[in-house]
């Protein structure tokens, strides 16, 4: 059992970051994206990294959170897309420090 433990990925053990409001991130290849009603979890590797990370981006503090949610739906088809296709597209992330608005963005690279 502990030689499963150590071969795991340090990403799959490690508790999820609280990205800097206001910050975009942007992730050269996406390799998990989990959606729940006030939060969205991302792990991948950001551009310049060699290591996936795990975000956490919480809109919990939004005025409106459930203007979030047609939002997250654009943003889940742009994960995916980005998942789909490692490298060749860069999926940018922000979530806004005041009113908690969501935006993503998918480029090619």
């Amino acid at each position: 059992m502990l030689s499963v433990l150590t071969l795991a990925p340090a990403s799959a053990l490690a508790e999820p970051e609280q990205p800097v409001p206001g910050v975009t991130y942007v992730f050269a290849t996406v390799d998990a994206y989990s959606v729940k009603r006030e939060s969205f979890e991302i792990t991948g590797t950001l551009v310049g990294e060699n290591t996936p990370r795990v975000f956490y981006f919480g809109t919990w503090h939004s005025s409106f959170p459930d203007s979030n949610s047609v939002e997250a739906t654009r943003c889940d088809r742009l994960a995916l897309l980005a998942m789909t296709r490692p490298g060749r597209y860069l999926l940018s992330w922000t979530v806004e420090a005041y009113y908690g608005t969501l935006t993503c963005t998918l480029a090619r690279q």
